[in-house]
């Protein structure tokens, strides 16, 4: 096989791997969309926790195909690479329908941090009065300890560095 028809079937497989990586973030949406739901509207005691983790896990998943597609992306683009710039007009057809998967994805990925970033706002807003109420409970416990050290004298015994020994 020649230079040429290597670098063909490396593109191609290029651009197969940016389809999957549009699939899978159209996915990635979709959960995202899924967390949202989950969340919106709702107290902490009334959001279902176990479908909300679920789909992190499932995100977690996704993102690591993400970032296998991107490591095989990367290698193929590292052996050709020299080879499609000196003969970038032997490959234009290729190199235009990558350019717009790229343009496709990094949309996509605009899409999901937007969305990320509304349903981290919206958890915020769920988990602050639970947030509250613990604080709270730590004070309360610091104030126990506290009073259960000065009336068990531990707290106004001398450190025994300030002990007074010349009787």
């Amino acid at each position: 096989m020649t230079e040429a028809e290597n670098s063909a079937n490396y593109l191609d497989i290029m651009i197969e791997s940016l389809q999957k990586k549009d699939k899978i973030l159209k996915e990635l949406i979709l959960r995202c969309e899924d967390q949202a739901k989950v969340i919106a509207d709702n107290g902490y005691g009334d959001v279902n926790w176990d479908q909300f983790n679920v789909l992190i896990a499932d995100k977690e998943v996704l993102i690591g195909r993400l970032n296998e597609l991107d490591d095989g992306f990367e290698a193929l683009y590292n052996r050709i690479g020299d080879d499609i710039k000196k003969n970038r007009e032997r490959y234009s057809d290729k190199i235009k329908i990558i350019q717009q998967l790229i343009r496709d994805v990094t949309d996509k990925g605009v899409v999901i941090r937007a969305s990320e970033e509304r349903n981290r706002a919206n958890l915020e807003r769920v988990l602050r009065p639970v947030k509250k109420e613990i604080k709270t409970s730590k004070r309360s416990m610091n104030v126990i300890n506290n009073y259960y050290n000065s009336m068990s004298g531990g707290a106004s015994a001398p450190a025994s560095g300030w002990i007074d020994r010349k009787k």
